[in-house]
């Protein structure tokens, strides 16, 4: 069963730096494209993107990139079959048998997102082979998903006017990081994060002392 989410980030701090930055990412988000965050470790790009999510008031899929991840994992797969057998003895000398074998398919989260016109949180998505990600490619700029072909559904899903995604990604001199492909990041605003300034971090450590603070109590 897949989960959707109601994006609502914990101890988010918000400083002049940081609200420059969802500022912009949020206009370009209205207006209809996906974003990527970009930075080093530590610069806040997740808790950026779900504080994002939350603003944008629309449903959350969560996904992980990851080296071991296969395309089934983003669009679904086949589960298993179903069976119906009808057998007609209505006339005692004719026996007529029915047999009928079809395949479950079952979305995935980036099947559902699209279709319901969610928002996707695709979370250091360069740890997933490229070619897993190309999946992506017609969803974002043609607005068309392509699932493999099927006899009981439709090969092609629609894409919600509300979908977005929201990526993030570290650098790729890091350890388990793939090389990103050019056709999905032309159809990306790509922002950098800065790296936190000091009264960033000074209201870091007020939030967590005062979260020790209450734990105690």
């Amino acid at each position: 069963m897949t989960t959707v989410l109601k994006a609502s980030p914990r101890h988010f701090v918000s400083t002049p730096a940081i609200d420059r930055v969802a500022a912009r990412a949020l206009r370009y988000l209205q207006s209809g494209y996906s974003i990527h965050l970009r930075g080093q470790a530590g610069t806040g790009k997740t808790t950026l993107a779900l504080h994002l999510a939350d603003r944008l008031s629309r449903p959350l899929m969560l996904l992980f990139g990851d080296d071991e991840s296969k395309t089934s994992d983003l669009i679904g797969s086949q589960t298993g079959y179903t069976r119906k057998k009808v057998v007609d003895n209505y006339i005692h000398s004719v026996v007529k048998v029915e047999d009928e074998l079809r395949q479950n398919w079952v979305d995935s989260r980036l099947t559902l997102a699209c279709r319901e016109g969610f928002t996707l949180v695709y979370d250091e998505f360069n740890r997933s082979r490229p070619e897993v990600n190309n999946v992506l490619l017609s969803a974002l700029e043609e607005k068309l998903l392509v699932l493999p072909p099927n006899a009981n559904r439709t090969e092609y899903v629609r894409v919600h006017p509300e979908f977005r995604v929201i990526f993030t990604s570290n650098p790729e001199e890091y350890c388990g990081v793939h090389k990103t492909q050019d056709a999905l990041l032309d159809r990306l605003i790509t922002i950098n994060m800065p790296e936190p300034d000091e009264l960033i971090q000074q209201e870091i450590l007020v939030q967590k002392l005062e979260s020790i603070a209450k734990a105690q109590c």
